[in-house]
């Protein structure tokens, strides 16, 4: 038989909305086991967010609101003083549609007042800083194999506390070579 492992093109497109995660040997420590929400791309480029490293809020040396500290995750290498948030409600103001409950930006205070009025049908993730590719760059690690590519999701885990843990769990889900992905060891020269 005769099967190169790690030859393993993603099907699917990326587009906005999409997930990308993680090869299994991706080496790059910024993006290792990695999960992102691709909140834009197109011919100018792409952009999206880490979703599974999330920062201690002691760890945050800053005066930004209690509930943003609780909930603040690294969401990628570029301009780490970048504030931006996601969240589930079609009612604040300048937000911007990324897929199905998926929203992004939009009037800070009243996402904060949405935190603070404890409503629990309101779902939000903070984000210091982004992801970005230039443009064709992240297609064309996608064809070198950098990525797996998930379009078909159910976004309601997107504002879950997800950790490294999850990459694998999410990618064992989908089923087929994602189950073999999942189970690769992080470090190969410890087995």
């Amino acid at each position: 038989m005769d099967f190169d492992y790690f030859n393993f093109k993603s099907n699917n497109k990326v587009t906005k909305g999409s997930l990308i995660l993680s090869q299994p040997l991706m080496n790059d420590l910024n993006f290792k086991r990695s999960i992102i929400l691709i909140c834009e791309h197109n011919s100018e480029g792409s952009f999206g967010y880490k979703l599974n490293d999330k920062l201690h809020p002691k760890s945050i040396v800053s005066d930004l609101n209690k509930s943003i500290k609780e909930n603040l995750y690294l969401g990628g290498p570029v301009e780490n003083s970048y504030l931006n948030f996601i969240h589930s409600s079609n009612q604040i103001q300048g937000s911007i549609k990324i897929k199905n409950d998926i929203y992004l930006g939009g009037d800070l205070d009243y996402a904060l007042a949405n935190i603070s009025n404890n409503n629990t049908e309101f779902k939000v993730k903070f984000f210091s800083g982004y992801s970005g590719w230039s443009p064709n760059q992240l297609d064309n690690e996608i064809e070198e194999n950098s990525w797996i590519v998930i379009n078909e999701y159910i976004s309601n885990f997107i504002f879950d506390q997800i950790d490294e843990r999850f990459w694998t769990s999410f990618l064992s889900g989908k089923g087929g070579k994602n189950k073999i992905f999942s189970n690769y060891p992080k470090d190969p020269t410890l087995n």
